[in-house]
């Protein structure tokens, strides 16, 4: 009885890990941007170097928690929606939510159908920065911008375009934030609309330093939104991997909590 009772309980163990990795979906790939954003994303172009940065470190241990492997990409700042849109990506990090995005991306939703702020990677400010030695030249009261023509920096495709689009200023588009703080320096543009969580207070104090004008743009919430059509195949799945995600991004005893 003792034998036929323990190679039951083997039976039933197989079957259950067989079938936690049956519900992992196939295929999933989930995209990254080819640029860095030290220390959150290392390197350049289409490789991952060693070590690659945080937003891999959370999307591996969070794959890990729930014993399933994806194929990890970098991909253009335009392509990250386009191709996650499209589900040629299924997941993407690390966006921000916007209204226009939230209409081609499938991002965490509360009962009540507003944004699941619980499950968002991290939270941030987009500021608008000048130079230090400018200070003085550049007003911003929270609505209006002055002098008139200044030239704003601003990455196109990013979650601070339709913001600065529809405040009508005349704006330069960079590839990355990391090239719209180089145009800042430069003298290029007059004021970098940038996201004060993808930057430590280092990098923004090397000479010719960049300082936030006050009061802040916008508040903004980040997530790894899902195409539409993997959330209609595995939406029990993609919320366990939220939680996962977030858990991981935040740490064990980070308040509030991803529940």
């Amino acid at each position: 009885m003792g034998a036929t009772m323990r190679a039951l309980a083997c039976l039933l163990f197989a079957c259950c890990t067989l079938g936690a990795q049956a519900e992992c979906p196939s295929p999933l790939r989930i995209a990254f941007l080819d640029k860095p954003l030290p220390p959150m994303l290392n390197g350049e172009g289409p490789r991952f170097p060693d070590p690659p940065g945080e937003f891999v470190r959370w999307t591996r241990d969070a794959l890990a928690r729930l014993e399933c492997d994806a194929e990890l990409v970098r991909v253009p700042q335009r392509r990250l929606i386009s191709d996650t849109a499209a589900d040629v990506n299924q997941l993407t990090l690390f966006l921000a939510h916007t209204p226009e995005r939230a209409a081609q991306l499938a991002f965490p939703l509360r009962e009540d159908g507003l944004l699941d702020t619980r499950l968002a990677l991290g939270e941030s400010q987009l500021a608008l920065y000048v130079r230090e030695d400018r200070r003085q030249t550049v007003h911003w009261d929270g609505q209006r911008l002055s002098p008139q023509g200044l030239r704003v920096g601003i990455v196109g495709g990013g979650v601070e375009e339709p913001m600065a689009r529809a405040a009508g200023w005349q704006l330069d588009l960079a590839l990355s934030h990391q090239g719209s703080i180089a145009k800042l320096r430069r003298g290029q543009v007059d004021v970098a609309v940038l996201p004060t969580v993808s930057f430590n207070p280092q990098t923004l104090a090397e000479p010719p330093a960049l300082v936030p004008l006050q009061p802040m743009f916008a508040p903004v919430y980040f997530f790894a939104p899902a195409s539409p059509a993997f959330q209609q195949r595995h939406n029990a799945w993609l919320r366990r991997f939220w939680r996962a995600l977030c858990e991981s991004a935040r740490g064990p005893r980070t308040l509030p909590s991803c529940h």
